[in-house]
């Protein structure tokens, strides 16, 4: 596959194909049309194809992503070349790490219109949109970190995050698996769940474009049939879930039996973290506490309370000395890990906390955050 650049002069440039992207790009989500409306392969290699409404898209794409300050970008109707079977096959395999790798993703509603955003008069459309009914569109929502919705005059409407309560009332993806959450955490079912509904030009591409969903390759026959296509699926995943089984045992044989199991939570366990020393273990939980057991003898020390909303992370200086946790309520507090007593809060982030860093010399603290902003912090005063 290949990139899109927009050129100076207006135009636009391929790159050589490229096996696994290494630079930033932004990378479209959308709705086909008629075929021949649609951007091709061959219109870029012979400078066609500037009639067809789907130009429009590609405009669209190369110049939101220069805004943004990405060079390049990549467009699925015209970056394949669909006329390689072996191109359009290793493709398909590949489509859903494209999406998770791109810097951006923009998602164009070619059925919602709106000329003021701050309105929410284009809810009802966006709702009904037709994007959340094809297939191809679900991994496009799902694989990448950062997803932005756009109406068919331009106009964001909002991102992944902003708009997360509607993107699952209407896919029924659970919020979880919307912010990034490993999708090994999700069954088989549940996830070929999220594709009901869907559809697809194809009939064999209800199959195909679930393959990233479950981290799955397997060969494009165009012309086996539906049944013939989820058949291999299953296959495959069943498969992959035996190599999984042998690998676990064969894990568990060279490491031993389980040391001990800790529990105390009740709600899900987010994040662990050792403390340099090995002495202590921390857990952040959605129960609103970060647990501090001792690693030796799995007993519970203490249980860390003041959070008001669920903790997304843990992380103990390299010192030891310090503990760090990361909440939803936007704050990171620093305990002190020996006594667990609070040292301080540190408040200014605008959004939840996802995950917070010591740097080597226990000096200072980063915190990301879905602000859209890292904080670093003097961990001795506190200060930004």
């Amino acid at each position: 596959m290949r990139l899109l650049k927009l050129e100076a002069n207006g135009e636009f440039s391929l790159t050589n194909d490229i096996t696994y992207p290494t630079i930033p790009y932004a990378i479209l989500s959308h709705t086909w049309g008629e075929d021949d409306e649609e951007i091709t392969f061959e219109d870029l290699k012979d400078g066609s194809g500037k009639t067809k409404s789907g130009y429009k898209k590609l405009r669209f794409c190369g110049q939101q992503a220069a805004r943004d300050g990405l060079q390049y970008f990549w467009v699925d109707t015209c970056c394949i070349n669909k006329s390689n079977s072996t191109e359009l096959s290793e493709a398909i395999n590949s489509m859903f790490r494209w999406y998770r790798k791109a810097a951006i993703c923009y998602v164009y509603l070619a059925d919602v219109w709106t000329k003021d955003p701050s309105s929410k008069l284009w809810e009802a459309a966006f709702k009904n949109s037709r994007w959340f009914t094809r297939g191809w569109t679900l991994q496009e929502l799902i694989a990448p970190p950062l997803v932005e919705f756009f109406s068919l005059n331009g106009n964001r409407l909002g991102d992944k995050k902003s708009l997360e309560v509607q993107l699952h009332t209407i896919t029924g993806i659970p919020v979880l698996a919307l912010r990034g959450r490993s999708l090994f955490d999700f069954s088989f079912d549940e996830r070929v769940l999220w594709a009901r509904n869907r559809d697809t030009k194809r009939e064999e591409d209800l199959a195909y474009s679930l393959l990233g969903i479950f981290d799955i390759s397997i060969p494009v026959i165009y012309g086996e049939g539906k049944e013939n296509a989820f058949r291999r699926l299953n296959r495959e995943w069943k498969y992959r879930l035996d190599e999984l089984s042998q690998a676990t045992s064969n894990y568990t044989k060279r490491l031993g039996a389980l040391q001990r199991t800790l529990e105390g939570h009740n709600n899900l366990v987010y994040s662990v973290a050792f403390s340099p020393d090995s002495r202590l273990l921390a857990s952040a939980s959605f129960d609103r506490t970060v647990r501090l057991w001792d690693a030796a003898t799995g007993a519970l020390q203490r249980t860390l309370e003041g959070h008001s909303d669920l903790v997304c992370s843990v992380a103990f200086s390299p010192d030891s000395r310090l503990l760090a946790s990361a909440s939803r309520d936007k704050t990171v507090r620093l305990w002190d890990a020996a006594t667990g007593a609070l040292q301080r809060t540190l408040e200014g982030h605008s959004d939840l906390v996802w995950s917070v860093a010591f740097s080597p010399d226990s000096r200072l603290l980063a915190s990301a955050s879905s602000d859209e902003t890292v904080r670093l912090w003097d961990t001795a005063t506190g200060t930004l």
